[in-house]
């Protein structure tokens, strides 16, 4: 159909992609649309029922065409039609539905040291207040019994950055061609040559420099918890500022004072850091071999 997306970013999470659809964003023969994340492939046709903390981040999510039609109603004629949306990646049934909808699309992965992409979840979940256990070990310990009872899939922390598998089922229905896949690493050193060859890539102009000041997304551990909740949990005060307020200009306000209220905390504890390896090498080693490229590195 012609209002759906030319190129989807499919993934990973806690790999830059919030920030790649800010830059994409900004191109002007690219189109967005305002709602990131719809996550209308990991769940097309689905009634969800998400149990747990930020269950309404999957339940709010697009499972209807006539809804994503909707989503790209106002692009104007001639961009180029793109979202972003990291669930894609994780979910098992989002290839074929890709295949079914959008057969010649674009697809594009950014891939973290999932070693380290599973931490980062954990302190993104830790800041946005949905995370109850303090303790990152114990919480690794936690995921089989969270995703049991209905919990999104963001609380498997280890079972959420399986590259290897997650594009095996990618590779099995799409040729390599429809793919630009660059890692995380990569995409912090060098971002300018990364987005050119996103640009390139999707075919738009790959010499348009957006503005990358802005770090969104960052995730840490609060300095004050009561803070946080009243930024980030529904209550009286935010609820009015809400009716007065554009929702993006308080999400933006939200945000910046969350980010002020969190203490940088990037030390994984040894212990979580043995299991996580333990759990992800052979998928690590995997896709090694899936894609050509040494990634001993994200073992160290």
């Amino acid at each position: 159909m012609s209002n759906l997306p030319d190129f989807l970013v499919i993934g990973a999470a806690r790999a830059g992609t919030t920030a790649l659809y800010s830059y994409l964003s900004q191109h002007p023969q690219v189109f967005m649309p305002k709602t990131k994340e719809p996550n209308f492939f990991a769940f097309e046709g689905e009634t969800l029922a998400c149990e747990g903390p930020g269950a309404d981040f999957i339940n709010n999510s697009v499972t209807r065409i006539a809804d994503y039609h909707a989503l790209f109603a106002a692009a104007p004629p001639g961009t180029i039609r793109g979202e972003a949306s990291p669930l894609y990646l994780y979910a098992p049934e989002a290839p074929a539905r890709i295949r079914k909808r959008l057969p010649q699309a674009r697809m594009i992965a950014i891939l973290r040291n999932p070693v380290e992409q599973a931490f980062s979840h954990f302190l993104y979940a830790t800041k946005e207040r949905i995370e109850p256990e303090p303790d990152f070990t114990a919480a690794l310990m936690l995921e089989e019994e969270r995703l049991a009872a209905g919990w999104q899939p963001l609380f498997g922390y280890s079972r959420f950055p399986r590259y290897a598998e997650q594009l095996g089922r990618f590779f099995a229905l799409f040729p390599r061609e429809q793919f630009l896949i660059r890692s995380y690493e990569e995409f912090q050193a060098d971002p300018a040559t990364v987005l050119s060859d996103i640009f390139t890539f999707i075919g738009a102009d790959p010499g348009f420099a957006p503005d990358m000041s802005r770090k969104p997304n960052a995730g840490g551990v609060p300095k004050n918890t009561l803070f946080q909740d009243f930024l980030m949990k529904p209550n009286p005060v935010t609820k009015a500022i809400g009716y007065v307020v554009p929702k993006e200009r308080r999400l933006r306000i939200r945000d910046r004072l969350a980010q002020l209220n969190l203490k940088r905390d990037d030390t994984m504890p040894d212990k979580a850091r043995a299991i996580l390896q333990q759990r992800l090498e052979g998928d690590i080693r995997q896709l090694e071999t899936l894609l050509g490229r040494d990634f001993s590195a994200w073992l160290a």
